[in-house]
């Protein structure tokens, strides 16, 4: 048996344990407690040439059950070139509690959407900080079931998102993003039920104000043009491990109704990669877990290339990880009502080694796109 091979079951079964871990973490969800505390919250939108989505975002923050003497809107314009910022102020003309805040000069240090979101807490009046993206919809209950999460013992709330609704009409390429996407927060619910949250996103991410100072904000990891979420959860889980809950309440589920094409899939997906070797100073756990989900991937098509008369073992791992897939995705897509994507998972799988190994390298070289802006790795 060839080292490829050796390595390639080692990081088979390192994936399977740790993905029955996330499996059996999806039974321990969260349900709110009975008391229902209403502290003010600041909810911080970062927008940039938003004006297709933005209207129908801050629609839902104008029919919250939560009262609107408790909370804030603060979409911070990053310098967009349409009319979003106009739309912005239309809408805060009729409602006080919404704001349009413009970046300043004040974190010029700061790369890409840390910028805007630096601004927008910093002006921000809430104990809490709530944050969505301006293509997200949320329900009119969001708030105020994310408020039954906000406890005494609570420092952050992370919450799901999803690729449109069950009832949304998707095509296939949507439905294979939003089955990727599914996945990933199942993840990311398995863990933070366990205790060890590994993951979170911006569009639906709650933490108070003073856990964000007491780390300092994006200072450390600032020149980074991704992980406003998943950077600033692995501070938030060094300062305050024992206060982190994942909502699994489906009143408090926000859907992105952003349609991307292959290109914009792809530059999303490699922002998102080129944090992973910058894990290994915030949490080494997550680095080697990150090593293990690529390696138990990627190996399985340079093991067929490189060796086609020796297929059994890579099938073989490729069939056991698919298994255990399985469990992860379909229990999440009970919990979290998405049954309707399951019928691609099949597809999905299949692309999946390829993808991941595409992703990875590419998502650690060259520079990353982010708003028609380039920066640096």
């Amino acid at each position: 048996m060839d080292f490829i091979n050796i390595i390639l079951i080692v990081t088979t079964i390192l994936y399977c344990v740790v993905a029955l871990c996330f499996f059996s973490g999806l039974f321990r969800s969260n349900i709110p407690p009975q008391t229902r505390p209403k502290p003010f919250i600041s909810v911080v939108i970062a927008a940039r040439d938003e004006a297709d989505y933005i209207t129908q975002c801050l629609t839902g923050f104008t029919q919250q059950t939560y009262p609107s003497t408790h909370f804030e809107v603060l979409v911070v314009n990053d310098e967009s070139t349409d009319q979003t910022a106009q739309l912005v102020e239309t809408i805060a003309q009729k409602h006080t509690h919404i704001h349009l805040l413009n970046v300043d000069q004040q974190y010029p240090h700061m790369a890409a959407k840390k910028r805007p979101m630096s601004v927008g807490i910093h002006h921000a009046k809430g104990e809490w900080i709530v944050t969505t993206d301006a293509d997200c919809q949320v329900p009119p209950t969001w708030l105020g079931n994310l408020a039954a999460y906000m406890q005494t013992d609570t420092d952050v709330i992370i919450g799901f998102s999803q690729i449109k609704t069950q009832q949304d009409s998707l095509s296939l390429f949507e439905k294979l993003q939003g089955c990727d996407f599914l996945s990933l927060m199942s993840a990311a619910a398995g863990s933070a039920n366990w205790g060890y949250p590994l993951a979170a996103t911006g569009q639906n991410f709650s933490y108070r104000k003073d856990l964000f100072e007491r780390v300092g904000g994006f200072a450390s990891v600032s020149h980074r043009p991704s992980g406003d979420d998943v950077l600033l959860l692995q501070l938030f889980r060094q300062d305050t491990p024992d206060k982190m809950v994942f909502a699994s309440d489906p009143k408090t589920f926000v859907s992105t109704h952003r349609p991307e094409t292959p290109r914009s899939f792809w530059r999303q997906r490699k922002r998102w990669a080129s944090n992973a070797a910058f894990q290994i100073r915030l949490n080494p756990v997550f680095f080697v877990y990150i090593l293990v989900v690529f390696g138990s991937h990627a190996l399985i098509p340079i093991s067929l290339l490189m060796q086609p008369q020796s297929y059994l073992i890579p099938l073989t791992c490729w069939l056991v990880k698919a298994l255990t897939d399985w469990l992860v995705i379909s229990k999440g897509a009970q919990t979290f009502e998405r049954t309707d994507l399951l019928w691609v998972w099949p597809i999905w799988e299949i692309l999946q080694p390829i993808y991941i190994l595409f992703i990875g390298l590419t998502g650690t070289l060259g520079g990353i796109t982010w708003k028609d802006r380039h920066h640096p790795q």
